[in-house]
């Protein structure tokens, strides 16, 4: 790491300013700290970039080719709303993704580009809405430019970093979509950024550990967890992952590909078709938009499985195993939506074993309660207003799924509860919850669990508490 600041001589700073365009956020003077920044808002995209900034960039480009010395740093900000070691994740995925436009679209050597977050830390509104916060959501680039070798490099001492192992996958070659994340977190971290592929989700820590799902590409990837502590100190591990599918023996009937759905009245569509198989199947996953499901297939080879629509575009694929470890993907089919409403908030309810029926329970703020015997307003008084329960699946693997547009400002508790099964077979259950999924500035996505849940004393489970509008979570 480079020092923050360093002085000049004003001769060479001078030499410095001729080659710069004037820009906001760098000062300079004799015998003084010299810093050079850019500050960029957390959607700022390099291939659309303004004249100036392109100028600017092009400036600090021939800079960094004339000293290897040199360095760029990528310093992601957040607002005040959420938790700090929530908020430390999201400015750290900030950074990033500006960091990776300036790898890949203005070529900066990724040796030469260091990440930092400042998370909530250092914000420029120091309270107010999310609307209010806006300016404290932004990407800080800085050029360190030492330019005299017998200036001291001293940086400062860095807090020794936690220690973060994948467990699963292992780097190497794989030939199923579906693959679990397992990773041991050391200190006392409650939440870590899961990055698979470039897309970052926020994954609750339990115990020192994380247990998670995620759904490959065909070709390579790159899995990525990162986690704070309270102290600041953080860790990270990565592995590379290459999916290799074997040729297909899915059939998807329903939907085709490209296929329109007008969501006015109702987000649900059906996915059917057939897997062609000689042998028993073990397991059958249904993906939609990266996420996982189980769903369940007769003894024909049929599935016929309900899914939530949230996105204009939609992905939808399913992959099998059967019981010697063969797998078999479909192809990825597309679906379009029209008349979508943009939604504050989508939770989504599954477990992992057939038979049994868990129920997602949503508590609103004025006390209404939406759940299987209150699916909406419409129907019960007790329901939440403006919010329904689009899918309970009473038979399978879920998922159940609650959504809300316009919701009354104030706090939502989300509860998921075992209700029933044959046998009472515990069960592992998951919820994913996304804060406004078509707004990605704000969208916000947290998984919880897997939980065990069984009759008896572990029947529920209190998730988690969110304020809205804010996105503010009480784990």
């Amino acid at each position: 790491m480079l020092p923050k600041a360093a002085k000049y001589s004003l001769p060479v700073l001078l030499s410095i300013l001729m080659a710069l365009p004037i820009w906001p956020g760098y000062s300079t003077a004799e015998g003084q700290e010299y810093e050079l920044i850019l500050t960029v808002g957390v959607n700022w995209d390099a291939a659309g970039s303004t004249d100036q900034e392109k100028v600017f960039f092009n400036n600090v480009k021939k800079l960094i080719q004339k000293d290897l010395s040199l360095s760029v740093t990528v310093i992601g900000h957040t607002d005040t709303l959420g938790s700090e070691d929530e908020n430390m994740a999201i400015g750290f995925y900030y950074a990033s993704r500006i960091a990776s436009q300036l790898a890949d679209t203005l070529h900066f050597p990724n040796e030469r580009l260091e990440i930092l977050s400042r998370g909530e830390s250092e914000p420029v509104v120091a309270s107010g809405n999310f609307d209010k916060q806006a300016e404290n959501r932004r990407v800080q680039i800085k050029l360190a430019t030492p330019i005299t070798a017998d200036i001291a490099r001293q940086p400062p001492a860095k807090k020794p970093g936690k220690k973060i192992l994948i467990l699963e996958p292992v780097s190497g070659t794989v030939d199923r979509a579906y693959q679990r994340v397992r990773a041991l977190v050391e200190g006392g971290s409650r939440t870590a950024l899961l990055t698979i592929n470039g897309i970052s989700s926020l994954i609750t820590v339990q115990n020192s550990r994380i247990d998670t799902e995620v759904v490959l590409e065909r070709g390579d990837n790159t899995i990525d967890v990162m986690a704070w502590d309270d102290s600041g100190s953080f860790g990270r591990d990565s592995v590379e992952v290459k999916y290799i599918s074997p040729p297909p023996e899915i059939e998807i009937h329903k939907p085709l590909d490209g296929d329109l759905f007008d969501t006015t009245h109702s987000l649900v569509v059906e996915v059917s078709g057939k897997i062609k198989t000689q042998t028993q199947l073990a397991e059958t996953f249904l993906f939609i938009n990266g996420a996982p499901r189980r769903i369940e297939v007769d003894n024909q080879g049929s599935f016929s499985q309900p899914v939530v629509l949230i996105r204009k575009t939609n992905h939808i694929k399913i992959e099998a195993l059967d019981i010697y470890g063969k797998t078999d993907t479909s192809e990825d089919i597309t679906v379009n939506t029209i008349n979508l409403a943009p939604k504050d908030m989508v939770v989504y309810l599954t477990w992992d074993q057939p038979g049994v029926d868990m129920d997602l329970h949503i508590r609103g703020p004025g006390g209404e309660h939406t759940y299987y015997a209150a699916l909406d307003p419409v129907e019960s008084s007790e329901a939440i207003p403006r919010g329904a329960l689009d899918l309970d699946d009473k038979n399978g693997f879920g998922p159940e799924v609650f959504s809300i547009s316009g919701a009354t400002p104030g706090r939502y508790t989300i509860e998921a509860n075992y209700h029933h099964s044959q046998d009472n077979t515990p069960s592992l259950a998951q919820v994913t919850v996304v804060l406004y999924p078509a707004e990605p500035a704000r969208r916000i996505t947290r998984i919880f669990g897997p939980r065990e849940l069984a009759p008896g004393k572990n029947r529920g489970w209190i998730i988690t508490e969110i304020d809205l509008p804010e996105g503010i979570f009480t784990d």
